[in-house]
């Protein structure tokens, strides 16, 4: 199957896939609950169906940033330019092309641009457990915490 072929069979499937979500979110929460009404439930009694709506918000948006790479995969093959890597201008190697056929960086250049994680400032507190395993204590006010 050539690369023309691939990306749009990619393409009509995640446009199957968004279209089949949008109506799914269509619907009502208050249809979806199966409830007459939700004047008189307790915000809590339909917090799962909420959080289930706004992972599907999610999920769609995904699909449709994917979507986005796939047309954009399909412009550069119009011009010549698939298959090339944007930041260093050799071809990506053909494994990459196959697994993520809307990739724009070969491997080595897609490592360069990884974000490295980092843990935010508030993890770099030390928690009162683990000073107390290190026998430290923990004051509050100049008292140890620990002192009873």
């Amino acid at each position: 199957m050539d690369t023309k072929t691939r990306l749009l069979q990619k393409k009509q499937e995640l446009e199957n896939i968004i279209k089949a979500k949008q109506q799914q979110m269509m619907i009502p929460l208050a249809e979806f609950t199966d409830e007459l009404s939700l004047y008189d439930e307790h915000p809590a009694d339909i917090g799962s169906e909420v959080f289930e709506r706004e992972k599907d918000f999610g999920i769609l948006e995904l699909y449709e940033l994917e979507l986005e790479k796939v047309n954009n995969a399909l412009e550069r093959l119009e011009a010549g330019k698939y298959g090339l890597c944007e930041m260093c201008g050799n071809p990506i190697e053909p494994a990459r092309l196959q697994r993520l056929s809307h990739t724009t960086l070969c491997a080595g250049c897609a490592r360069q641009t990884q974000d490295e994680f980092i843990r935010p400032a508030e993890q770099d507190v030390i928690t009162a457990g683990a000073m107390a395993d290190l026998g430290e204590t923990f004051q509050i006010s100049g008292h140890d915490f620990y002192d009873h």
